[in-house]
């Protein structure tokens, strides 16, 4: 027999309680113990383990211990003994795997990984909400536990837009991924593939954007929003831009790092460094900059020359562009709109390298906002 079923207690009329067909019992009062524990050899190990609790740290009813007996001697048999780890089962190494405490060891790496540089800031902040999700459905649960069904279970819980919940179950599969590749786990549950419906670009018209841009009265400021605009890059990249970044004797800029929330990291959001021509007017906006002494940032605040934060950039563009009727976040009033406009003038082709994507579908995305190219189309344009 691969273990049995013990307790430490006694009759409370002093007797001992012996094994019998319906469990321990004392023969002579009938009385049961409350608190019974599973004692079980591991030849893998080579010592006794006893169970005191089961996964969740509840003590053992006879009936609950035999099922669980039950459970461990079929997987003794299927892992032919020596393969089989009872300490698994132990509430003590248990605890590690309990899916709160994995999470944050989880997290704790990823925390690493960041102060290394090898991932942004951004990515913690998000991943710190995920993480409260998962803690919501699944509670202390152990994670050698959360198989293909429970998998299911999550997704079918969690609400929100298809792409947040695609990310939530994303981040989830990585974690218990790292898991089963580190052999902390011994099956990879199943996910189910998660379609995210394309999302909508948004976009003003250039006439819109250019007067939104001289509704602001800072030069520095306006200068920001122009160069944005204008050289279509991200605002995470203008805010990181550097004098040194910018060759006004040839006209080109070199855009070689970015922000991630208010950390500067090395190359773009996209991991590249791109060189790109600069336009007239914002040749002229900079060449009015002041320069700080010591900052090398191009557009800077204060005594200090910091440069712009990433909720100030936001709100500033969402106070001026709303006193003039226009709701549109900065990303899709700047980047969004210009790259728009210069697909229905250029092309995609042209487009898509000015922008440095490396997929051209990415470029594509601009096209569909217009119909201007699909006028020839018609019968009569309205033209």
């Amino acid at each position: 027999m691969k273990g049995n079923i013990y307790t430490k207690e006694r009759c409370p009329f002093g007797c001992k309680y012996e094994h019998s067909d319906g469990g321990l019992i004392c023969s002579i009062h009938q009385t049961r113990p409350r608190h019974v524990y599973i004692a079980i050899w591991s030849k893998r190990l080579k010592k006794l383990i006893t169970i005191n609790s089961d996964e969740d740290n509840h003590s053992f009813s006879y009936e609950k211990a035999e099922r669980i007996l039950t459970t461990l001697r079929d997987e003794i048999d299927r892992k032919k003994g020596m393969d089989f780890d009872p300490s698994r089962y132990v509430s003590t190494h248990i605890k590690p795997f309990r899916l709160p405490n994995y999470a944050a060891h989880w997290f704790e790496r990823k925390t690493i990984e960041v102060q290394k540089k090898r991932r942004a800031p951004s990515y913690l902040k998000v991943l710190k909400i995920y993480i409260e999700k998962w803690k919501a459905f699944f509670g202390e649960k152990d994670i050698r536990n959360i198989g293909t069904t429970e998998v299911k279970d999550f997704y079918l819980w969690l609400n929100g837009s298809p792409k947040y919940i695609k990310n939530i179950m994303d981040a989830l599969k990585t974690m218990l991924g790292e898991a089963y590749h580190e052999k902390k786990i011994e099956e990879m549950p199943d996910f189910q593939k998660i379609e995210t419906p394309e999302s909508e670009i948004k976009t003003i018209d250039l006439d819109t954007q250019d007067k939104i841009i001289e509704a602001i009265p800072d030069p520095m400021d306006r200068a920001f929003i122009l160069f944005t605009a204008r050289e279509m890059v991200r605002p995470s990249e203008t805010r990181a831009l550097q004098w040194e970044d910018i060759d006004l004797k040839h006209d080109r800029v070199t855009i070689r790092r970015h922000f991630s929330l208010n950390e500067i990291r090395p190359a773009t959001k996209a991991k590249q460094i791109k060189m790109l021509p600069i336009d007239g007017e914002v040749k002229r906006s900079l060449q009015s900059l002041p320069r700080h002494l010591i900052s090398p940032f191009v557009f800077w605040k204060g005594k200090m020359g910091r440069p712009f934060s990433e909720s100030w950039a936001r709100k500033f563009w969402k106070r001026v562009s709303s006193s003039l009727g226009v709701t549109i976040s900065l990303y899709q009033g700047t980047r969004h709109s210009s790259a728009t406009e210069a697909v229905n003038r250029v092309g995609v082709d042209a487009t898509q390298e000015f922008l440095h994507h490396t997929n051209r579908a990415m470029t594509k995305r601009y096209a569909k906002v217009s119909t201007e190219g699909l006028k020839k189309v018609l019968r009569n344009s309205g033209s």
